[in-house]
């Protein structure tokens, strides 16, 4: 059995939970607003020089789903240290092998609707909350900047600003946040040739440079779906890592089949099962992310498992 069969089978125990939607309470809105911006005040960082700072909300936050109630705040953060120590790991070579820019993590999914958003989000405040590590969440999904509007920062310059004008420094447009090591780059106003932004030799430059802006720097992509835009594939050829978002029982298994064949060889690509709903009592809470490490899926019929997908 191979390690990426073995992983899988771990993202299907009774041990990664879902969340149980609770009688009476609502769907997510996607419209909910986390965020506002701020004056930044005496708040200071080590690059960013905006003299903005964008205010989180922990109550929007809970409402989002983005942080558990009080109750379950510990299974949910348990999950997520899951998810991130091979990551950061890897991004750093602490007890495992470094991976080139294994701080730039491309989170994304085959689909749209997997929830790698929400992926995104959580994973950067979990990050965030390591102690050697500061964390820069940015919005690459140029065309449905979600992050972007979920912080309330769909009107500000952002990466594409900065692309088509290399000449503005990133750090003037990086939004310092009152959670601790965290900040957002927005999306930025939209443009017709935002792939070939992406896919200009400015981006390989900015990577190079947010890595270093400050030590134990990991930047988070909020990427869009492999199989529906041309951008992500840019993406995935900046990013050392690759978080591929699943979402149980509805992506199809072709879809996903199909994106993991998009990336390089020699792609370390990670696994998120999102929205595991067997196994557990309806009122507990939970994401149900499981996590698989590996190295680019040779054969990726050899993953398949009964029930993983529709």
């Amino acid at each position: 059995m191979s390690k990426i069969q073995k992983a899988l089978g771990k993202i299907q125990g009774p041990a990664n939970g879902g969340r149980q939607r609770q009688k009476g309470e609502p769907e997510f809105d996607e419209s909910i607003i986390v965020a506002k911006l701020v004056d930044r005040g005496t708040k200071q960082d080590a690059y960013s020089v905006t003299d903005k700072c964008l205010h989180v909300d922990s109550d929007a936050l809970k409402k989002a789903g983005l942080i558990a109630p009080d109750y379950h705040v510990d299974l949910l953060a348990n999950q997520y240290r899951d998810i991130k120590r091979p990551l950061i790991a890897h991004a750093f070579g602490k007890r495992a092998t470094k991976i080139e820019r294994g701080n730039l993590i491309m989170v994304t999914s085959a689909l749209a609707g997997e929830g790698k958003t929400f992926t995104s989000i959580n994973l950067a405040l979990s990050m965030a909350r390591e102690h050697d590590h500061s964390v820069l969440l940015v919005d690459a999904d140029v065309a449905k900047p979600h992050t972007s509007e979920m912080f309330g920062a769909q009107d500000e310059p952002g990466l594409l600003d900065v692309l088509e004008n290399p000449r503005t420094p990133v750090q003037s447009l990086i939004l310092p946040t009152d959670v601790n090591s965290l900040s957002i780059l927005p999306a930025g106003k939209p443009r017709a040739h935002a792939t070939e932004l992406l896919a200009s030799s400015a981006m390989d430059e900015i990577c190079s440079l947010l890595v270093r802006l400050s030590k134990g720097q990991i930047v988070i992509f909020d990427s869009p779906p492999m199989l529906q835009t041309s951008e992500a594939k840019v993406l995935a050829g900046l990013a050392g890592q690759v978080v591929m978002v699943v979402r149980a029982e509805k992506t199809p298994q072709d879809a996903v089949n199909g994106a993991l064949s998009i990336l390089d060889e020699g792609k370390a690509v990670n696994l998120v099962l999102n929205q595991v709903r067997s196994g557990f009592d309806s009122d507990q809470y939970g994401y149900g992310y499981g996590q698989a490490y590996g190295k680019k899926y040779d054969k990726v019929a050899k993953a398949r498992s009964d029930g993983l997908f529709d």
